[in-house]
């Protein structure tokens, strides 16, 4: 399967199938790939409030060799983890606004693979890798119980992130990423009169104490 028939799998049946060696991709498949994810973007930012960042297909393609190669590696546990710092390179560009919604066509898939490691050692060099990961992206990973590492000022500035990633913190009841006074107002203006429902007990959490005004 090389990585544009991986893609396709991936959206339409949200079930892949991989090869059981570690795959290098030809230009002509990364290039159809890069329309597929191109096609994707135009498709999920109609349902993205306001104005979607425009595409960076340099990072759309990263997260997806990068989910692709990380899938594998969950499969291959008999690779070392020189392998696995050679397949997982971290993002070399800028985390702008669309590099952070573009990455994310693909890596708001990143949760499933912690389910497929679950029973790999939380020190394994993979589950640290794609922990790491995680940690950087953190408008992919809201409820995976994992601090970000990085600003989230890239996605609280920029009005359709925002949104979007504070559905994403009310659809998993994940108040430890309500780290400023912005992001909790605008959370109870989303909820307002609805908030009993989305969030039964929010009035009562002890929101984080190290706020950011």
């Amino acid at each position: 399967m090389n990585l544009n028939e991986f893609l396709t799998r991936l959206m339409n049946d949200g079930v892949v199938l991989l090869p059981r060696q570690m795959t290098v991709f030809q230009e002509d498949d990364e290039r159809a790939a890069l329309v597929l994810l191109n096609q994707l973007y135009d498709t999920d930012k109609l349902e993205m409030p306001y104005a979607a960042p425009a595409f960076e297909p340099g990072a759309a393609l990263w997260a997806a060799k990068f989910l692709f190669y990380a899938a594998q590696l969950v499969l291959l546990r008999n690779l070392d983890e020189t392998v696995i710092a050679q397949y997982l390179q971290p993002f070399s560009g800028e985390q702008s606004a669309g590099a952070v919604y573009s990455a994310d066509l693909v890596l708001r898939h990143l949760g499933g693979l912690f389910k497929l490691s679950s029973g790999i050692a939380p020190d394994d060099p993979l589950v640290v890798y794609l922990k790491q990961t995680a940690a950087a992206w953190p408008f992919s990973s809201v409820g995976l119980n994992i601090e970000p590492s990085v600003d989230t000022g890239v996605i609280v500035d920029h009005s359709s992130l925002k949104y979007a990633y504070l559905d994403r913190i009310i659809a998993h009841h994940d108040v430890a990423r309500l780290k400023s006074i912005a992001e909790q107002n605008t959370l109870k203006e989303i909820m307002g009169m609805h908030q009993a429902r989305l969030w039964p007990g929010f009035e009562l959490l002890a929101l984080p104490h190290d706020i950011i005004l």
